[in-house]
């Protein structure tokens, strides 16, 4: 600690930010007034700077002078109440939750995509929202204290304690760029706790019980910690954090949305993210008004227009207390028993950009917590159940939700929690950080804590390395025992993981299972030195700063050379995409998701009626090739597109287009987390068939069914394949309405349809096999079939799954038809062949082995595709999931691995 006048206490949250401040000697912290420059062009100070930068469009510069009392104010942007007032009106403008986007790992947190889904020509990174937002708060300071300037003060700067260790060190970044000299990095509850053990009277509250659980709901995050209580011989109190939870991006931001689809479901589904922002702001004023003492039993919000209109000129919306009562108590706080798990079936809302929780409930997250932490809970209490309660954060300015969660906690306990009333759930975070710098300098009591989760580093050989257990002290430095060798001049890498509380790892202990383990970043330096070699040995060595980032750094002993490891740089995409299921979002994606609103919703299609017609190539002048999608940009899109299914009937060409587009991006059905729910969604709008009965809209629907058809349930299958029986039985055949109707229903595109339908029983398969196959024998007939044959006689299926094999007999009887064929004009008969003799694991029969012979002298003789032959003649069994999805013709997306 320095000598610093004043201590600093900086709250950055979500919605707002609070600074408070103690001078030497004082004991009770005071708020600093924010000037902020406010839309009717004064300057009016606040306690509370909300976490809203407003950028100005080029017609408004030089129009709105946001003039401060400081020098050297940005003059194209505007921080705080001005900047929700001014994008009420042009919501397009608006960046809120900095801190929510700066957790996000699916984007480049340094790229320039704020605010989401804006055309702005002008956009800023998250991290640069960030430094903005401190930024305005130093200068605050150093206006107030110009003798005391923020730099030269002792700060601590408040973070979720769910934060990993990238989005800390990206925190750190921020403030350094702000111009902030030394500061800690503290963790909101503890913070929180802080505030409340500031005096003896709520010292003697807390060691009532042995074990405090702080519940801590903002306005984006929400975040479990447990603080175990306890006494020394001389009978002074002792506190350790024990436990944290994991990172939840849920909070109060969850129920203004939730409210903002109350007010009209269908029009709001289809909104544009920014203006769908300005609308939250509405109904955040109108829940703190339902939710608090005395409220009124409605609200009326007035939503004004926006410049993209769609939802046109002003319309008024009544907001009934019962209902969103009802919403809360249902949706967000239900009551639930202590076993409840949280919901994965579903996926999770992107409705403002960010990947708000699966399971909205925050009950049942609760109960999750609890659950995982049950032995260090019993251990001190003698139950399952924690015997003190804190809460904090904005939510709880309601009593009724503040009590409902209270309700819940007793229920699940055996005794009635002990409860600290912490009177200030907006201010305590700011308050307790600067107490916590008073804890630092001896003065008060001091909460333990060390790393939060134990952390490990993954090697080339996939294996997992201890480097950093659970509870590691601060400032406690850790070494190595293993030694590297490093190649000099080279980029240097190691992938950071955390592990999930359950399971224990010791510095320098080995794991091979990736199970309870998660991907944080990626640890990066270039190596030079003073060493000619090529190589040199290394150690490594971590410790967690007091100011509460992790230090990671390489020493070589024989050199005395030491490079430090920085989070993220250079990261690369492979690394990436194997470290990550998902892969990140392309930096357009916003700009893709409103132009999809712009296309398929009803206000969209009114204003820009001939969008759909350049549909394909809007996405990739957006998004780049399609091909080179990540998994995470494809099923976003898909989530967009279920959003609007309800326009995708306008037109013919829209129609086709929705079909075409989701079927790409939800391919293969499965693989992503959510993706069972995005498929029963998509089969339910699309199950009753196209609405315009044209080949092209039928075409896209059957193969809309085939790229998905590895998420298809077998009961769904089997319904697509009555489907194809209509047309295909003998009974069909010989239908004339039925052939006279297949004219209209892209025949060809529904017998790939059932080619890919692999979990049809043995029976049906061999039923389809055979109407195919007699086709087949028309000379007119296109090979079309044949490569539905192929695929439902192939040695090597989609899903992996041996038990959908048809018997190796069926194989080869098929072969032997397929090379009868002229391949040179029948050529998906030599595909066929090649799916259906190709090696395998478990392969016994020499006939199939003498075929593949044949197969690969016939595909020379008739010139079929080279990578046809290269595949039948691997010496592997293994076929790669990429090989794979060439030889059945189509690609998965990037980042998905189905082994």
């Amino acid at each position: 600690m320095s000598n610093a006048q004043y201590r600093i206490g900086i709250d950055l949250g979500t919605t707002n930010c609070v600074v408070s401040y103690l001078a030497a000697g004082e004991t009770e912290p005071k708020l600093l007034d924010i000037p902020q420059f406010m839309a009717d062009g004064t300057v009016r100070p606040s306690t509370r700077l909300p976490s809203a930068i407003y950028l100005l469009a080029k017609d408004e510069v030089g129009k709105i002078e946001p003039v401060l009392p400081w020098r050297g104010q940005a003059t194209d942007l505007i921080v705080g109440h001005g900047a929700l007032e001014l994008g009420q009106r042009r919501s397009g403008q608006l960046i809120q939750s900095a801190k929510s986007w700066l957790s996000h790992r699916q984007v480049d947190r340094r790229q320039a995509i704020l605010p989401w889904g804006t055309d702005s020509a002008r956009q800023i990174s998250p991290l640069q929202a960030s430094t903005l937002l401190l930024e305005h708060i130093r200068k605050a300071w150093n206006h107030a204290f110009p003798k005391s300037l923020l730099e030269h003060q002792d700060v601590a700067l408040t973070l979720p304690a769910s934060f990993d260790e990238d989005a800390r060190a990206l925190t750190l970044e921020a403030a350094r760029n702000a111009n902030y000299g030394d500061l800690y990095l503290l963790e909101e509850p503890q913070a929180a706790c802080y505030h409340f053990i500031r005096n003896q009277d709520n010292l003697d509250v807390l060691v009532r019980g042995k074990m405090l659980l702080v519940v801590d709901i903002g306005g984006g995050t929400t975040d479990f910690s447990l603080v175990r209580i306890g006494q020394t011989s001389r009978g002074k109190t002792t506190l350790k954090r024990v436990a944290v939870g994991n990172h939840l991006l849920l909070g109060g931001d969850n129920l203004d949305q939730a409210l903002a689809y109350q007010l009209d479901p269908r029009q709001i589904s289809a909104l544009s993210a920014s203006r769908l922002a300005a609308l939250v702001q509405q109904t955040r004023k109108a829940k703190e008004s339902l939710l608090s003492e005395d409220a009124p039993e409605s609200v009326t919000l007035t939503v004004l227009g926006g410049g993209s209109r769609l939802i046109g000129g002003s319309q008024k919306f009544m907001v009934e207390r019962a209902q969103l009562v009802e919403q809360v108590e249902s949706g967000f706080l239900p009551m639930e028993t202590i076993t409840a798990e949280v919901l994965k079936s579903d996926y999770a809302v992107h409705t403002l950009g960010l990947p708000y929780e699966n399971d909205a409930a925050f009950t049942r997250h609760l109960a999750a917590f609890l659950r995982a932490h049950e032995n260090e809970i019993r251990n001190a209490t003698g139950s399952a159940m924690p015997d003190v309660v804190l809460f904090n954060g904005g939510l709880f300015n309601s009593p009724l939700l503040k009590q409902r969660v209270l309700r819940q906690l007793n229920n699940w306990s055996e005794q009635p929690l002990v409860i600290c009333d912490a009177s200030e759930p907006n201010d305590a975070v700011a308050k307790g950080a600067a107490q916590y710098l008073r804890a630092l300098a001896g003065e008060s009591e001091r909460i333990e804590s060390g790393v939060p989760h134990s952390l490990l580093l993954k090697l080339a050989d996939g294996q997992f390395l201890g480097l950093l257990p659970k509870g590691t002290s601060k400032e406690e430095l850790v070494e190595l025992d293993q030694t590297f060798s490093v190649k000099m001049g080279e980029q240097v890498q190691f992938p950071l993981y955390r592990c999930d509380d359950h399971l224990s790892c010791d510095v320098g202990e080995l794991k091979s299972d990736e199970a309870g383990l998660h991907f944080v970043s990626n640890l990066v330096t270039e190596l030079d030195g003073s060493s000619d070699s090529l190589s040199v040995e290394v150690n490594l060595a971590a410790t967690m700063t007091e100011v509460g980032v992790l230090e990671v750094s390489l020493r070589s002993a024989k050199l005395n050379d030491q490079w430090t490891l920085h989070f993220g740089i250079a990261k690369a995409a492979q690394e990436q995409s194997e470290n990550d299921q998902e892969g990140q979002l392309h930096q357009s994606m916003g700009q893709a998701e409103e132009h999809l609103v712009k296309c398929f919703s009803a206000a969209g299609q009114k204003e820009y009626p001939d969008l759909v017609k350049a549909l394909k190539q809007d996405l990739d002048r957006l998004l780049g090739d399609r091909d080179e999608w990540s998994l995470a940009t494809s099923r976003r899109l898909v989530d967009k597109l279920l959003a609007v299914k309800g326009g995708r009937t306008k037109s013919p060409q829209h129609e086709r287009q929705w079909l075409q587009l989701i079927g790409f991006c939800l391919r293969p059905g499965y693989g992503a987390m959510g993706d069972e729910a995005r498929v029963e969604q998509t089969f339910n709008a699309t199950k009753q068939g196209p609405k315009h009965d044209q080949a092209p809209v039928w075409g896209q629907h059957w193969t809309l069914y085939r790229r998905i058809a590895g998420g298809l349930s077998v009961a769904t299958q089997e319904s697509l394949y009555k489907q194809f029986a209509q047309y295909y039985s003998p009974s069909g055949q010989r239908s004339r309405d039925k052939q006279k109707a297949l004219a209209t229903k892209s025949s060809d595109d529904m017998i790939r349809m059932v080619g890919a339908l692999e979990k049809l029983p043995t029976e049906r398969k061999l039923e389809s096999i055979d109407w195919l196959s007699k086709r087949l024998k028309k000379s007119s007939e296109p090979d079309t079939a044949w490569w539905s044959v192929g695929r439902l006689a192939s040695r090597r299926l989609l899903i992996h799954n041996e038990q959908n094999r048809l018997d190796e007999k069926v194989a080869i009887k098929l072969t032997q038809e397929a090379l009868r064929e002229d391949w040179k004009k029948r050529k998906q008969a030599g595909l066929a062949a090649v799916l259906m003799v190709q090696l395998t694991a478990d392969e016994a029969s020499q006939e199939l082995s003498a075929l593949r012979k044949k197969v690969s002298d016939k595909l020379r003789k008739d010139k079929c595709p080279a990578q046809w032959l290269q595949r039948l003649e691997a010496s592997s069994s293994e076929l790669s999931d990429f090989e794979l999805s060439k030889l059945v013709g189509e690609t998965l997306p990037i980042g998905l691995s189905l082994g």
